[in-house]
């Protein structure tokens, strides 16, 4: 009879932690390459495996979620939540959000830099950027740059900040290990995306009011202008650095250019229709797709990137935003 009860104890048991998966803990990671899509308007983040371009989770955030940076060395996710003014950091294995980071004011772009060492955070109400120490949250300096932050990326040797400083039409150049600002590039009308190429020797900064983007040499500091659609967001380069992709919130295209910086000349190739208000962008190195976050649409168009055709569209939350390089790649 003992036994009887002890093996009836142990079903219960069991069959208690199937249903709620208490007993061990879920891994999501994947050979597939990861993207990590922001909805504004639902407070989640969808993570779409690209390789079967399908939504495989959803996980919530803190309130009004817009920027993402992610890291395949740390396995993390970090989300700037403008509305209840935090980041969420997620666990890529177990796609949790495992800690909570408070900030004083509203936080919209983020970047990680390439040593992974520091998280980068545009706090766009206070006019600064905070550096965070990716092991220790509460290890922070920060620099006041200039009115309304935005975009922000890294040098791939991490040692220059690249700042979209938006009210002041300029690009603030900020050196990582002191904070200290050693330059500012002038470019176009409320500059807001940037980019750089893989080898960080072309800097893109997309600048809205202008219809424009800046393709700058960060040697150099020379600068080509190209025109592009009705007020442009975001940008990305393909791997070879030879085609750039615009996003255009106001006519739902994305601009593909081809780059030509021997001659420093470049010339649009085509414009590919999207979704509505399309913002953040990231190219897939292993399918050669772009993937675009369509705010309007709460949708993700998919270009495939060596026919230039949008090959279809990927369902997410409300209010895709999607603001940094929100491609986690494990190829």
């Amino acid at each position: 009879m003992k036994k009887l009860i002890l093996i009836s104890s142990y079903s219960l048991i069991l069959s208690f932690c199937l249903t709620l998966g208490a007993c061990k803990q879920t891994s999501f990671k994947t050979s597939a390459n990861l993207a990590y899509i922001t909805n504004q308007g639902d407070n989640t983040v969808s993570v779409i495996d690209i390789a079967k371009l399908k939504v495989i989770n959803t996980i919530m955030v803190g309130k009004a979620p817009v920027g993402i940076a992610v890291s395949n060395h740390l396995n993390r996710a970090f989300v700037s939540n403008v509305d209840s003014k935090t980041i969420s950091v997620i666990n890529t294995v177990t796609q949790q959000v495992i800690e909570t980071i408070p900030l004083q004011s509203a936080p919209v772009g983020l970047a990680l830099a390439p040593n992974h060492k520091t998280l980068y955070v545009a706090d766009w109400y206070s006019d600064r950027v905070l550096a965070i120490d990716t092991q220790n949250y509460n290890k922070r300096r920060e620099v006041k740059v200039a009115t309304a932050p935005a975009g922000l990326i890294v040098s791939p040797n991490s040692k220059i900040l690249y700042v979209a400083a938006r009210d002041t039409n300029d690009i603030a150049l900020v050196d990582t290990a002191t904070l200290a600002i050693i330059k500012r590039i002038r470019v176009g009308k409320h500059p807001f995306g940037l980019t750089l190429s893989v080898n960080g020797d072309m800097l893109y900064s997309v600048n809205v009011y202008d219809n424009t983007v800046s393709i700058i040499n960060t040697a150099t500091y020379k600068q080509a202008v190209v025109k592009v659609g009705e007020h442009p967001y975001c940008a990305v380069t393909s791997p070879d650095n030879k085609t750039l992709y615009v996003t255009n919130t106001q006519d739902d295209t994305v601009t593909i250019i081809k780059l030509d910086h021997k001659n420093n000349q470049h010339k649009i190739v085509t414009t590919v229709d999207v979704g509505m208000t399309p913002e953040g962008i990231s190219y897939d190195a292993a399918s050669d797709r772009v993937l675009v976050a369509n705010w309007g649409d709460n949708n993700v168009s998919v270009i495939d990137a060596t026919t230039n055709q949008r090959i279809g569209n990927i369902k997410t939350g409300d209010k895709s935003r999607a603001f940094g390089q929100f491609i986690l790649n494990y190829n």
